[in-house]
């Protein structure tokens, strides 16, 4: 009895071999059948019926429904929000999936039509969820890739109508957009682009200039990664607004491109105030294992332990000693873990080592000094 219950139970799984195995009039059946009681069901039904006749019919119901959502105008209230993007991202999907295959440049054509009802869908929608925002930045980023499959012929176009699509752009649905359309751009198309944002700008004033400087702020560094030209990615930093965080990331892009020595210049400029200690000393410590200086790496690497206890920094400390010195240096510095002045991060790093033996004496020694409600 068992068995057979085993055996009804894998009768029931679904797969597409299952699925196909009912037959097309028992299928049709039940496709029409959810049809009536799912209208987002249906229309996706109606869109893969047009997708079997001819592109220009496909590209006709996703379009006619596309202008339907843009200019409705009732509000979505937070509990609707799921079903409206639902029915957003399968119009998504079906522009990259059927439409696509039928034809790239219908599939750009309505991509940006979907793109177009970002700002009034987020204008009358409670997106709270963040689910609206998602689709759309999905679909920015997935028109740049139809732009790379349709092998834009004119990059300089190509440049102008992304920069048209950022700079229009007041939810961030195109922040992506530069970057997956950077293949088709190729490096000519991003000179070209870099170029255009930089005349544009100089045409701002007043609060339109401050706009436009947020975006010009994000986009030339990004065009500078793209073209992997780390001078170029300095020259976006203004040399008085520097800090902490600007500095580390122009010191890992150096060290990336072996400019090591370079880098140390950037790590240890004096700065106002630093929010970003640990990645400061993680890229100094990269630095000089790029520059070969083993002194130097075992120094900065004790400095890490003595600062944030990181047990694998002490491994490496520890694996770098000369022969039979490791035991010793290791006792010492769980001793010097035990005084370590935050007591919870003490036990986590003696537990984790694991030393269980120091690890119960201080929780017993500085019991008073133990955060009960560090839960991680």
């Amino acid at each position: 009895m068992a068995a057979s219950k085993k055996g009804s139970r894998g009768a029931g799984k679904m797969t597409s071999e299952a699925i196909a195995a009912l037959g097309a009039a028992r299928l049709a059946r039940l496709v029409l059948a959810q049809a009536e009681r799912d209208a987002v069901f249906a229309r996706a039904v109606r869109m893969e019926l047009a997708a079997k006749d001819d592109s220009g019919a496909l590209a006709h119901e996703i379009d006619k429904r596309l202008k339907t959502i843009r200019c409705s105008r009732g509000f979505v209230e937070w509990d609707k929000v799921p079903a409206l993007a639902r029915e957003l991202d399968q119009l998504r999907e079906t522009i990259m999936g059927p439409l696509a295959e039928h034809s790239l440049s219908q599939a750009v054509e309505s991509m940006r039509l979907f793109l177009s009802l970002a700002e009034p869908v987020f204008e009358r929608s409670d997106d709270s969820s963040g689910l609206l925002g998602e689709i759309f930045r999905q679909g920015g980023e997935d028109l740049g890739q139809l732009w790379c499959q349709a092998d834009a012929p004119n990059v300089e176009l190509l440049a102008g109508d992304i920069l048209m699509l950022v700079e229009g752009d007041g939810y961030g649905i195109f922040d992506d957009l530069p970057e997956a359309a950077s293949p088709a751009l190729g490096q000519r198309g991003r000179a070209a682009l870099r170029g255009m944002l930089l005349e544009r700008q100089a045409t701002k004033t007043g609060n339109d200039r401050r706009q436009f400087d947020y975006k010009v702020g994000w986009l030339l560094p990004k065009l500078a990664d793209l073209d992997g030209d780390v001078d170029a990615y300095i020259a976006t930093v203004d040399p008085d607004r520097r800090n902490s965080l600007l500095n580390a990331q122009v010191a890992a892009r150096l060290i990336a491109h072996g400019r090591a020595d370079e880098a140390l210049d950037w790590i240890d400029v004096p700065v106002e105030r630093s929010h970003n200690e640990r990645e400061l000393a993680d890229l100094k410590l990269r630095a000089f294992e790029a520059l070969g200086r083993r002194d130097d790496v075992q120094a900065q690497r004790k400095a890490i332990f003595d600062r944030w206890l990181d047990g694998q920094v002490l491994r490496d400390w520890l694996r770098a000693l000369p022969d039979f010195e490791d035991v010793a240096a290791e006792r010492q510095a769980l001793d010097q873990a035990m005084a370590y002045d935050q007591a919870t991060s003490a036990l986590a790093f003696l537990v984790a080592w694991p030393d269980l033996k120091r690890a119960g004496r201080l929780a017993r020694d500085r019991l008073e000094d133990l955060e009960a409600r560090a839960y991680d």
